[in-house]
Parts: C-alpha cells; structure tokens; sequence
C-alpha cells in the first residue's frame, strides 16, 4: 500500500510542478545527504551529473543519473557500486572525482574517477587502514588537484580532520590538520574558475565552535579567517575582476546558536572581514552556490520543511531576496552545483518523501530577477524599474525612493562579474530618479550581445535585474 501511495505522490509532482524534474528514487532516507557533499556537478557543455545513496539487498549503493545536454534528457539512475555518502568534484577539464565511503564496519575513504560518469576507475583508498572514516568533502584546484577532507574516529575516543591532496590516482599528501573531542561538520572550497590553487575549508567541533581557513601553498601552511559559534559552516571563493592581480573574494555562511543565518566576507585586497545577520528567520538546513563577486550569491535553506532559494548581496549591504519558495512540505537534504561557475543560473537537487521511498527532484532557477516596468520587490526602500528588454538601442531606468535624502548609484555588469559602465543618474522629481544606458561601456565601445546585471544601490540597500543587449 506504501508503495502505490508513492507512485501517487509522483505522479501528483510530475503533473503539478512542471519547474521541476522528478530524476530518480531511493530506499535510503540518506540519499543525498550532508549539506557540504557536492551530489550535483554541471559541465563546460551544461551537462550535469548527480550521485546518491540507495539501498540494494541491504547493502549501500551509490548510484548516478545524468542530464544530456545534448538531447535534453535524464538518464536513468544506474548503480556505480557499494558505498555510500558520495560527494562530487569536477576539474576544468570536465574530470569528474568522486569521493565516498565504503560499506566496511572501520569505513574507509575511496576515490574513483571518470570522464563520461560511464567508465570509471578503478576504486583505491585514500584513508589510513584501522579507523572509522566519514563525511568526506572535496574540491579541485587550478592544477587539476583534487583536495579532499574528512573526519576520522580515533580509537582513543577523539576525532580528528584529515587531509589528502591526489592527483591523478596517487596521493600527493595526507595529513592530520587537527584533533578534536569531537568534530561535526566539514566543509572546502577552491577557486571557482580554477585561476589559483588557493584552498578555504572550515569546520565544526566541540558541537558548535566553527573556524574558517585559508591556506595559498598546498596546506603547508594554513591562517585563521573567521572564528565563532554555531554549525553548518558553508564557503564559496571566486575573484574580484576589477583588480589586476584577481583577489580572493570569498563568502562564509552559518547557522548561529539560534539557527538564524549569518554571513561573512573575507577580500584579500582589504584584509578585512564583515559580517551580518541574514533576516530570513529560522533555518534548518543551508547549502551555498557559486558567487559572483561584487553581485552576491545563491544559497538553498530548508525552514520548517520547505524548501527556499534566496540570494545575498553580501554583508555590507542589508537586503537579501528569497527568488523562490518551492511549493510542498517536509523537503530534506537539499544540494547544489558548484561547478562549473554560473552567472545566471542554480542547479539543485533535494529529497521528498518517508518510509522507505524518497523522490530526488531537480530544478533550474534563475539567480536574479529580469528588469521589468514593475518592481515586485518590497521592503527595501527604493524600487528600480526600466524598459525595454530585451533592448537594442536604449534603457531607459527608473529609480523611486521612499526617503528624500536616498540617492541612487547605478553600476552595470556582464557575466563574467567585469564593471562595464557607471551610468549618469538624474534627479527628475523629490523621490524619482533616471538613469539610461545606451549598451556602451566606460570608454564609448558598444558592448556585445548577451546578459547585463543591472545594480541599483541607495544607501545601505542593493537589488539586482537582468537585462538582454541585443544590437
């Protein structure tokens, strides 16, 4: 009975929910859990790749499904063999590393790797023999390296976090970073266009001190960033393009004490930290996005079950936009593309079901809101809107400001986050602002064809829309 009743709640999401694909199902109420472990990567060509947890003859599976680009069409789930808890990390060139946990009583670290999610090589392990190994996470540098952490249960009753650095199939290094009574929750970050080796990983111990790390030689040498309290530490790095030598730029995300949502940023060319509350209320699960460095960032959270695609404009400025809410209750174990780095969109994956039958369902959001001749954001103080788009000649924008002394700035950017032009803004009326761009960067030269952002900034606030520029 439990069974048909599944089939009915399927059929109910495939009928209802068009925004989003129903991909695969699982026995495990762990398909695709730990908020840190990748389970969704996307290539250079847009094709994307999932791996979960399932269950097979009592045993643990891990299993893969695949979207084709290509034909537009998800694979069936096909089983790549026993383990469980997979994360996902891919390389500039379209190498996909996947790390998980054997089914052993002392679990072991494993790595395999494949360049077609089809063929895959042959499993070694990465751990050391004799201890009880779990929660690996996993990101690649610019050298192709594939860094990796996870918690290791030592037999005198403490834990410890565990590096190893591979390349190809060899392990390159493997160290002990620290020990710990206990250590919760892990999480890593490299560069998301792959321009340095530059590694940020955190993670949680003593049930709820988190401290964030940067190191920029390999984890021969590794510096604080960020110290506090609270659990579910997050990190996404990418650079600044408007200073020649590329500048980390890199956003950390956490739950508090009271599982309100907080921010930080860290930049290199300035050394300094800000941090602030994130006014969404209380969170229960958070996994983070690419960002895209002066724009803001996406991030997923699960609150009260349901589940919520907001984005930041970072903590100096205090303005955050929830782009979608998905319809339904009681969604669990959300997880979202990292790489490869996109300006425009999400791709994520969660969990919904009970007993003995989970859907895995995907979904593609935008990351910003289009520029329209109406502003459906409230709260913020100010509303810019604008037309035509797409355009080809001429915008036309208009700012309007609920406090007299609020002045408006205008920057526009292309996708890959570059300044392409400060527009003029003119004070038209007490509270109305206009500004106009003519598809002409600082220096007077058409820009190409393609997505603008638009950023409106007044005071301590910032929105962002999307415009099409087509010549």
């Amino acid at each position: 009975m439990k069974k048909y009743l599944f089939l009915a709640l399927v059929i109910l999401f495939a009928n209802n929910l068009p925004s989003q694909t129903l991909i695969a199902t699982s026995s495990s109420p762990d398909a695709t859990a730990n908020h840190n472990q990748r389970k969704i990567v996307r290539d250079s060509f847009e094709n994307i790749y999932v791996v979960f947890t399932d269950i097979a003859n009592q045993e643990c599976v891990i299993k893969g499904v695949m979207y084709n680009s290509t034909d537009g069409q998800w694979s069936d789930a096909t089983q790549i063999l026993p383990g469980k808890n997979p994360t996902l990390a891919i390389s500039n060139d379209n190498q996909i590393h996947m790390v998980f946990e054997s089914n052993d009583d002392n679990k072991e670290i494993r790595h395999i790797r494949t360049t077609d999610f089809t063929d895959w090589t042959t499993v070694h392990t990465i751990s050391e023999q004799g201890f009880n190994n779990e929660i690996p996470v996993a990101d690649i540098d610019s050298s192709g390296n594939l860094n990796t952490f996870w918690i290791r249960r030592n037999n005198d009753l403490t834990e410890s976090l565990v590096y190893a650095r591979i390349s190809g199939d060899s392990i390159i290094d493997r160290k002990v970073i620290t020990t710990k009574s206990e250590i919760v929750d892990i999480t890593i970050a490299n560069h998301l266009q792959y321009i340095n080796n530059h590694l940020y990983f955190a993670f949680q111990f003593d049930m709820d001190s988190l401290q964030f790390f940067r190191t920029t030689d390999l984890m021969e040498s590794y510096d604080t960033i960020y110290s506090t309290i609270g659990t579910q530490p997050c990190i996404t790095f990418n650079s600044y393009y408007e200073f020649e030598d590329d500048e980390d730029c890199v956003r950390f995300l956490h739950l508090d004490t009271l599982n309100q949502l907080n921010q930080a940023e860290f930049t290199t060319f300035s050394n300094d930290l800000f941090f602030n509350q994130i006014p969404v209320g209380t969170v229960d699960y958070v996994c983070i996005d690419d960002i895209a460095p002066p724009i803001g960032y996406s991030y997923l959270i699960v609150q009260q079950g349901y589940l919520k695609h907001g984005f930041s404009y970072g903590p100096m400025y205090y303005w955050n936009t929830t782009l979608e809410t998905i319809p339904g209750i009681d969604y669990t174990n959300p997880s979202i593309a990292y790489k490869h780095f996109n300006f425009e969109y999400v791709d994520f994956i969660w969990m919904f079901g009970s007993g003995s039958y989970f859907m895995i369902l995907y979904m593609r959001d935008e990351k910003q809101n289009w520029l329209s001749i109406e502003d459906d954001e409230t709260g913020k103080g100010f509303s810019v809107t604008g037309s035509p788009n797409p355009f080809s000649g001429h915008l036309k924008l208009k700012i309007s400001v609920e406090q007299e002394k609020g002045v408006p700035e205008i920057l526009i950017y292309n996708t890959q986050s570059q300044l392409v032009k400060q527009p003029l803004v003119r004070h038209t009326s007490k509270r109305t602002f206009v500004s106009h761009w003519d598809g002409s960067d600082e220096n007077g030269i058409l820009v190409k064809s393609g997505t603008y952002i638009i950023i409106c900034t007044v005071g301590d606030k910032r929105t962002a829309r999307k415009v099409i520029y087509q010549p």
